[in-house]
């Protein structure tokens, strides 16, 4: 007669462990080389397309200082009779524009006031030549920085900024030392040149604007490098149209420039073509490659004379 199996016996029988054995031999995973191929090539062109971006957001953010080079703070010279003009307050009641204020000399009947708009390449201490030249011509002068150059404060110059900057300047004219706007006329040098146009265009009371030596041809310049890949024309924000400036200016309109040498022939070109398409009335004066102070002052008076409004 056989044994009954044990109570032990019969679990361990029907209830098998929940753990099972871990076999001994398994085979290794493989990882497929198209995968890893995969997987660094789209590496490789997040890299790039993030590279690429990178550099166009700096030709966005940094492309003005392809047109616009603002240079070192500068006192009055001894020999500018200027006063130095802080203006154009902010929130904290701090004025943030500098400027230079010549008065005509005493006995001047209401003379004009000249607003002067340097060019984008320098500041008010390396216009000191040009404004003694131009006192001369009997004219109140206001001369600014704008923000960014010389002792103005602020952000960056931009196109934008220096715009704002000439209408402040206007404003202030007007405003704080109570000149007519028919008594003041905009004289914008080199980039100047597109700001005193906008100024004159955006208020058609001011009795005329001066262009002298207009850079037409700025943007192009800077842009020149641009490759298939980099499309710096529309990156760069700062154009200074001339064309498109003057094209809305309805007052009189002097232009003054020198004899460009052959290496400028295109903007020389360009300068004639813009404002041969400008509207009447306009005169253009063309110095010699030695620019005379007695003929430049003679080309101011006559076209102050003839076309400015009277008082």
């Amino acid at each position: 007669m056989s044994a009954r199996p044990s109570n032990s016996t019969r679990k361990a029988a029907t209830h098998p462990s929940r753990y099972p054995a871990r076999p001994t031999d398994t085979a290794p995973e493989v990882v497929d080389p198209r995968w890893i191929a995969k997987a660094v090539a789209v590496m490789i062109l997040a890299c790039i397309v993030l590279a690429y971006l990178s550099i166009c957001l700096l030709i966005d953010q940094g492309g003005w200082q392809l047109m616009l080079h603002p240079s070192a703070k500068g006192d009055v010279p001894a020999s500018l009779p200027a006063q130095v003009i802080r203006f154009d307050a902010v929130e904290t009641g701090a004025p943030r524009l500098v400027a230079w204020w010549l008065p005509a000399e005493s006995g001047a009947p209401t003379p004009t006031t000249i607003l002067y708009l340097h060019d984008g390449s320098v500041s008010l201490p390396a216009t000191a030549e040009s404004l003694s030249a131009l006192h001369q011509a009997g004219v109140n002068i206001f001369a600014i920085d704008y923000r960014g150059y010389g002792q103005s404060a602020g952000p960056h110059p931009t196109e934008r900024r220096m715009t704002e900057d000439a209408e402040a300047a206007l404003l202030y004219l007007t405003e704080t030392r109570h000149i007519p706007s028919s008594q003041i006329v905009p004289y914008g040098q080199g980039l100047g040149a597109v700001l005193a146009a906008k100024l004159a265009a955006a208020h058609p009371q001011l009795p005329a604007v001066i262009l002298d030596s207009p850079d037409p041809l700025a943007f192009d310049r800077a842009t020149q490098d641009e490759s298939r890949l980099l499309p710096t024309r529309l990156l760069v924000q700062e154009h200074f149209d001339l064309g498109a400036a003057l094209l809305a200016v309805r007052q009189p309109k002097l232009l003054l420039r020198d004899t460009y040498p052959p290496s400028q022939r295109a903007r020389a070109e360009a300068t004639t073509a813009i404002f041969h398409a400008a509207a009447h009335p306009k005169m253009s004066v063309t110095f010699g490659t030695s620019r005379s102070i007695s003929d430049y002052v003679a080309a101011i008076k006559r076209f102050l004379d003839e076309y400015r409004s009277p008082s």
